[in-house]
């Protein structure tokens, strides 16, 4: 969901390890620095536009310098990925093992959707860009959708085990679902500057609630679907809502 990188740090598909806390303080600090920079370089121009010199200039280092840290635009978006890792996995460990899952959930969605800058959501609209051209990046972001699916899913069935959902529901189908609202919530906010996140939210929390609830029955076939909407919306000539 998202596509933001969620999950266990370790080894991205491009081979560059993300960094660990056993890492020089030091070491540290620079690559904080480095990945800072090319964040603002990704939100200012774009992640074609955006060159090594740029990250450079905006981390106030040689260029020589950076490369002894990133070697390419593909490490620094493993180096980026990794820190999300860091930063999103244990948010979501934390949810699963809360005693008001759903509770943690919502507020963690909030949290997520309503309170990061719209300057993130382009950043996340450019990767997924370059990821369609680039197999090195679209390696690290399907690695990430996996992540993130995997944890979702734990998510629902530990509200499961709690009893705040219905043993019934389809966690791995809930989230499939729930995952396309969340990137195209994420678009919208980098497309619309006047998106109203809020109300965005409130939405998407009720959907959720539709889902969890049983009231969107999502075993059904698309035949059967299809065929209980009535006529097709072409031969009425007006889009078709189902009551």
């Amino acid at each position: 969901m998202l596509r933001f990188a969620v999950g266990i740090v370790g080894t991205s598909a491009s081979g560059e390890a993300a960094h660990s806390q056993a890492e020089p303080k030091g070491l540290d600090v620079r690559r904080t620095r480095i990945l800072d920079a090319f964040e603002n370089c990704i939100q200012r121009a774009g992640f074609h536009r955006t060159t090594m010199q740029d990250v450079a200039r905006e981390a106030g280092m040689s260029a020589g310098n950076l490369y002894r840290y990133f070697p390419s635009k593909e490490a620094l978006v493993s180096g980026m990925i990794g820190r999300d890792r860091e930063r999103f996995g244990a948010d979501f460990r934390e949810v699963a093992q809360s005693e008001d899952v759903m509770g943690s959930f919502i507020a963690l969605g909030r949290k997520h959707f309503t309170e990061t800058p719209r300057a993130r959501c382009v950043q996340f609209m450019e990767i997924w860009a370059e990821a369609s051209r680039n197999p090195i990046v679209a390696d690290m972001c399907n690695a990430v959708d996996r992540e993130i699916n995997d944890y979702m899913i734990a998510i629902l069935e530990a509200a499961k085990t709690s009893g705040q959902i219905p043993a019934s529901v389809d966690s791995a189908a809930t989230i499939t679902v729930l995952s396309a609202m969340g990137d195209g919530f994420f678009t919208r906010r980098a497309l619309e500057a006047d998106f109203d996140a809020w109300e965005g939210f409130r939405l998407l929390v009720n959907v959720m609630d539709a889902l969890l609830s049983g009231k969107v029955e999502l075993d059904r076939p698309l035949s059967s679907t299809s065929n209980s909407l009535g006529p097709s919306p072409a031969s009425e000539g007006k889009p078709h809502v189902r009551s």
